[in-house]
């Protein structure tokens, strides 16, 4: 029998990740290989809570060896190319986040046709379900109910005289063809569209530099610009910085711009305790890293297909809460929760 590796060990450069994985045949007929693949590297807070979820699962399962496979140098391509190697090594499942349909739709038939079980997880293919991958189901938030969600509570806030009402909003975005965050900010303009703001979507990219630069640009040229989501935490002090550098009073106040970010990270977290961030929002993550791995052993040991998609989140995350959240997520980030609190 097979201890699983803990995750923080296995979730290096994905050329590390792999390198035994053929080694770990099963060594008894009850024993089985789990692979996640993922877009979430360790400079990503969400890591964290993988982390915990995915070793809390092998020490109830310890006759499961669980893998993950990520990569901080994220692109779809290089996605593609780790998922390809996983297969490759013929794992007893595969867990992985469809961030785009279109490219990991390939490989994915290809494993589940050869016999591999998938499960998606963090991003759905946003297909309907006779025409999507055919993976077992679906584990992970709904990204276009978290923009619907955090603009229903932004415009609640504006009515009861709070914050301002939005006049034009800019979903600012680092990956134009992650449809994870495509479907935030859709969900963002439906809201805020049907209060009579205007709304764009501006790709601002990763690079911290570059990003400032965009976004700044974006509100000289759009000088009625009130509200800015960003579509991760770590991008919302930059949109905080750029703001408040151009003296558009970006605090949370009845006057100037707002803020509103997501993920129940300490950059969120700590955004909304200073009163920089109007909100934020939760996607339970760590169902996310477990789930997916119980699902695929339930498949294994019972034969059990899920009936349906398991929505873990979102659910927003306000001042009123932030005492709560703050003591939770300090508990699954430890020491680094400072570390990753970049206001």
């Amino acid at each position: 029998m097979k201890i699983a590796k803990p995750l923080a060990a296995a979730a290096v450069l994905a050329t590390t990740a792999l390198s035994g994985s053929l080694a770990a045949a099963q060594e008894s007929d009850d024993s089985y290989r789990f692979v996640m693949v993922s877009h979430i590297g360790s400079n990503d807070p969400n890591m964290a809570w993988l982390t915990l979820s995915m070793d809390e699962f092998t020490k109830r399962y310890p006759n499961v060896q669980t893998e993950y496979i990520s990569t901080n140098q994220y692109s779809i391509q290089e996605l593609v190319r780790l998922l390809e190697q996983a297969i490759a090594t013929r794992p007893d499942g595969i867990a992985v986040p469809i961030v785009s349909s279109d490219a990991l739709e390939g490989p994915l038939r290809k494993a589940i046709e050869s016999g591999i079980p998938v499960v998606a997880f963090n991003i759905a293919d946003p297909r309907p379900k006779d025409e999507r991958i055919p993976y077992l189901t679906y584990v992970g938030g709904d990204e276009y109910l978290t923009g619907q969600e955090l603009g229903k509570y932004a415009l609640e806030q504006a009515e009861a005289g709070e914050i301002p009402m939005p006049e034009r909003v800019v979903c600012a975005s680092h990956d134009s063809a992650h449809q994870g965050l495509k479907a935030r900010c859709a969900g963002m303009k439906e809201v805020m569209e049907a209060a009579g703001a205007e709304f764009e979507e501006l790709f601002i990219g990763a690079e911290p530099a570059t990003a400032r630069n965009t976004m700044q640009s974006y509100l000289q040229a759009n000088p009625d610009t009130n509200y800015i989501f960003t579509v991760a935490p770590w991008s919302a002090p930059w949109a905080w910085g750029v703001a408040n550098d151009m003296g558009l009073d970006p605090d949370v106040d009845d006057k100037g711009m707002t803020i509103i970010t997501v993920d129940a990270s300490p950059a969120a977290l700590e955004g909304i305790k200073a009163g920089h961030v109007l909100a934020s929002s939760s996607q339970g993550f760590w169902l996310q890293g477990y789930a997916p791995m119980e699902w695929l052993y339930w498949y294994h040991e019972l034969g059990y297909t899920p009936q349906s998609d398991i929505l873990t989140g979102p659910t927003v995350i306000t001042a009123d809460a932030i005492d709560h959240w703050e003591t939770m997520v300090r508990k699954v980030f430890g020491d680094v929760y400072d570390e990753q609190n970049t206001w």
